[in-house]
């Protein structure tokens, strides 16, 4: 009786914020297995072998240079330019006050969030990177999760336009693969730990469902 009034409970939540749900625990499984292996277990194992992989088989100057070119499209100057420019499409072009507003939210509170999180665990980033070392720390990697969470934005917003579905499917998918890209050039780099990333993407991906299911709330 008990497991029958749950399944009637459960089936009449909308089909999206069941989705939702489970990709934000699937998630949150995951970046606590990583924050147990590494500062439960000092498991590090994942990063020293990736990075030494890097080092041995795939970097050049060249692609060096490429990284560091890809890699400023996360950074906090271009983020705050690019939400600024979003936030003012949507309030002056748009004439929609209170989706620019949630846009800003959304902005403020993931950046906020991943500074907490880094001060929280203090972990030290990589020794000897390619580019100009940064003075703070590295778990998890801030360009990893509010890339993803800024172009996953992105992504949903031309999901949600009026464009033809090949150019949604082509947009959509181009914004979260230069996403993960962005994400790949930290480790490249050597500015994060492979699992400073993969824990970014994680919660990146989770303040990202989060965020669509409050603007879906409002349509």
């Amino acid at each position: 009786m008990k497991n029958k009034k749950t399944r009637q409970f459960i089936s009449k939540w909308p089909l999206k914020l069941l989705v939702l749900l489970v990709l934000f625990l699937i998630v949150g499984y995951l970046c606590g297995l990583i924050v147990h292996e590494l500062f439960g277990e000092q498991d590090d194992i994942l990063d020293k072998r990736t990075s030494a992989f890097i080092t041995r088989e795939i970097e050049s100057s060249t692609l060096t240079r490429i990284m560091a070119s890809i890699t400023f499209f996360a950074s906090a100057r271009f983020l705050l330019i690019a939400y600024i420019l979003l936030v003012l499409w949507y309030w002056l072009i748009k004439r929609n006050n209170l989706f620019a507003l949630e846009i800003a939210t959304i902005a403020i509170t993931s950046s906020l969030f991943i500074t907490f999180l880094k001060e929280l665990f203090r972990r030290a980033r990589p020794l000897d990177p390619l580019i100009e070392p940064l003075e703070n720390y590295s778990y998890p990697s801030g360009h990893a999760s509010l890339g993803f969470i800024f172009y996953g934005l992105l992504a949903y917003l031309v999901w949600k336009s009026e464009i033809k579905p090949v150019y949604k499917f082509v947009l959509a998918g181009l914004f979260i693969f230069f996403s993960l890209l962005i994400g790949s050039s930290r480790i490249y780099l050597r500015i994060h730990h492979t699992s400073d990333v993969i824990a970014g993407f994680c919660l990146g991906l989770a303040w990202l469902s989060i965020a669509i299911w409050f603007l879906e709330k409002k349509t």
